[in-house]
């Protein structure tokens, strides 16, 4: 019987029914309400704590997910449903391992192995082995994680479970990828995900199963292979009303952005997967942060970079080879090579989400970093080392990200050993490679090198080519470290760094600027400590909206932000969240600071990330004349507005700079 004979429970069995009902038509928010509702009204069996447990799941809630099913599992226990407690403890190690708390994963593995000892053999054995081979890739046991995926597979034919097949098949061809069985790894990796895509299988295998394979494929390199297992991914999630399988669709789609150079939708994207993952995986939504410090270390932001890969850090990620070129570029060379050689010297299964730390291919972008280090620092012996075994995995595992790194890291060898027609050869393969993969700024640190490579050899025509075309690369993407570092080459070429300079590109944009009013005040009021708990609080929550709501955050302005969105009602939909969010946080917690925001839509000149011109200097000038909790939008900007939202009275401005009236209205957002 579904619940106890008591009262309530017509009430209790009514609510199962519509949170199965809900599960079924993948509402996940709706069945977890109602799940919720029957868990008060009485008790569950231990099938439908389960299906509590999945309907939290899907709603990113892991740790109340695992506290259900423990729930479930006892319940099960007790009342001698064997199969039942067998799936379940399975499913604790699971999440357990998504959760990164391996001491108890191991536990339920364990137990799952002892409560299927001397049984007949049927799906449980299938799914522990598939689970362990899970487990076993990630703690970087190559061998392991084999052994138990093809276990799985062969115990799945047998017992015909698809499921176990299909996800068997990803972590067997995961594991081949990472020994160099590069191939037929793909092959099957490809395989299982048609199955996950085409609908075959259940929703919680499938997401596992494509993102096994857009790890694997961005592991190696192959990102134009990534990208359409993504695109593939994402279909299936809006088919089945999967709203992204927590977080993970999101966090791919920003590495691969961020290869594209696309970095500011990149950093958007990973903000908003650093908050969906919080609860679901932890060791993702690191990696999530990771990817924003290494997304504005890019830009040349490097407080902010250091802030994001410090706060990956305290969520477990190991944060390199991005934390050492942080340390690079700030002059802190020593540290940079102690940073890198500790990461090669020690691999954490949680610093490459793609690549078991066994594998070559983990090593890959912290050797890269090691070759740049070493000669800034003028070890060429540690240089030579790390480029020999940058050629040896390029040689093995056949990708051509992994031979376009190898030849970018012996072109630069080969400039600091005075072999300058040697550099070229190598130089201009990697700038060949890079560009076929789409990597534009990848490309443009080769040609950067190329052009160094051409002047050294006297061939300054060429030089101040190269040199024009990674300026022109660096500040489209707003590369500002890189294009500084171009002025003394530019000079060596014997040409103007002026003269190289690309057109600037005028975009059409909806510009917002936040202040937090009176921070003067309270910063003294409150103390150094307690101000900025607030202020990372403040940062946190803007970044988090902004991501939301698909804008662009140009920079930080002390107590506020520069923000930009390619639609003005998005950025009035962003202002009015910023608004609710601080009034919600003041009703709740006591206090949160008064913010203003500006919005005018305008052309400006878009120079790499930043943005300029008047119609810049009047959203600022706008946000100076708001009020404390008010949002201030200029009346120009409705023309291009859906009027997705309420407006109060006119406020008529004169700005200083500006010598016409400039018409604004007040949004509405309370």
């Amino acid at each position: 019987m579904g619940v106890n004979t008591t009262e309530g429970d017509s009430e209790a069995a009514s609510l199962i029914a519509q949170g199965r009902d809900a599960l079924v038509r993948h509402a996940w928010g709706q069945a977890l309400e109602r799940f919720t509702e029957a868990d008060a009204a009485g008790e569950l069996t231990p099938a439908e704590l389960n299906e509590y447990a999945i309907a939290a799941w899907w709603n990113g809630h892991l740790t109340q997910a695992i506290e259900i099913r423990e729930r479930a599992y006892g319940a099960a226990s007790r009342a001698n449903q064997f199969d039942v407690a067998v799936m379940l403890a399975i499913e604790l190690a699971r999440d357990n391992v998504y959760r990164t708390d391996d001491p108890l994963a191991a536990a339920w593995l364990q137990r799952a192995e002892r409560l299927l000892e001397g049984v007949e053999e049927h799906r449980g054995h299938g799914w522990l082995a598939a689970t362990k081979a899970f487990r076993s890739a990630l703690l970087g046991d190559v061998e392991a994680s084999l052994a138990g995926a093809t276990e799985a597979e062969e115990i799945a034919a047998r017992v015909g479970d698809r499921n176990l097949a299909a996800l068997a098949q990803a972590e067997h061809g995961f594991a081949l990828i990472a020994t160099g069985e590069v191939e037929r790894g793909l092959a099957l990796v490809d395989e299982a995900s048609v199955a996950a895509v085409g609908g075959e299988l259940e929703p919680a295998t499938a997401g596992g199963i494509c993102c096994t394979t857009i790890g694997a494929c961005a592991a190696l390199g192959e990102w134009a292979r990534a990208a359409r297992w993504t695109e593939a991914q994402d279909r299936w999630c809006r088919r089945e009303g999967i709203n992204g399988y927590p977080g993970m669709c999101r966090l791919y789609r920003s590495e691969i952005k961020q290869l594209r150079g696309s970095w500011l939708e990149a950093e958007a994207e990973a903000q908003q997967a650093s908050v969906e993952l919080a609860g679901f995986i932890p060791a993702a939504a690191a990696m999530a942060l990771y990817r924003i410090g290494d997304i504005r270390r890019r830009r040349g932001d490097l407080p902010e970079a250091e802030e994001a890969l410090l706060q990956a850090y305290e969520r477990g990620a190991h944060i390199e080879p991005a934390f050492s070129l942080v340390r690079l570029a700030q002059g802190r060379t020593d540290e940079a090579a102690a940073g890198i050689r500790e990461a090669l010297e020690h691999p954490r299964p949680t610093s490459n989400w793609h690549a078991p730390p066994a594998s070559p291919l983990y090593r890959l972008p912290i050797l890269r970093a090691q070759v740049e280090i070493a000669l800034a620092g003028g070890d060429l012996d540690t240089a030579r080392t790390a480029s020999a075994e940058l050629d040896d995995i390029a040689e093995r595992f056949a990708s051509q990200a992994a031979r376009a790194t190898a030849s970018m890291a012996r072109g630069l060898l080969r400039l600091a050993q005075s072999e300058p027609a040697d550099a070229e050869r190598a130089l201009r393969e990697a700038v060949d490679a890079w560009t076929e993969l789409d990597a534009p700024y990848e490309a443009a640190q080769a040609r950067r090198a190329l052009a160094s490579a051409f002047a050294a050899r006297g061939q300054h025509d060429r030089a101040r080519m190269e040199a024009r075309a990674a300026r022109a690369a660096f500040e489209l993407l707003g590369a500002s470290l890189d294009l500084r570092g171009l002025d003394e080459l530019d000079g060596a070429a014997g040409g103007d760094p002026d003269g190289a300079r690309s057109g600037a590109v005028r975009a059409l944009r909806a510009f917002v600027f936040t202040d937090i009013v009176d921070s003067t005040r309270l910063a003294e009021t409150l103390g150094d400590d307690p101000w900025r708990g607030v202020m990372r609080w403040h940062d946190q929550s803007v970044r988090s909206i902004v991501a939301q709501h698909g804008g662009e955050l140009v920079k930080s302005t002390g107590d506020g932000f520069f923000l930009a969105f390619d639609d003005i009602d998005r950025a009035v939909e962003a202002a009015i969240a910023i608004q609710r969010r601080f009034a919600e946080h003041r009703e709740r917690e006591g206090f949160a600071p008064a913010v203003r925001v500006g919005v005018h839509a305008a052309e400006a000149t878009r120079s790499g990330s930043d943005y300029a011109g008047r119609g810049v200097n009047l959203a600022a000038r706008v946000c100076a004349a708001a009020s404390g909790d008010e949002i201030l939008l200029t009346r120009s900007s409705l023309d291009r507005s859906r009027r997705s939202f309420d407006l109060g009275e006119d406020r008529p401005l004169r700005l200083k700079g500006v010598a016409d009236r400039v018409d604004a209205v007040i949004v509405r957002w309370r």
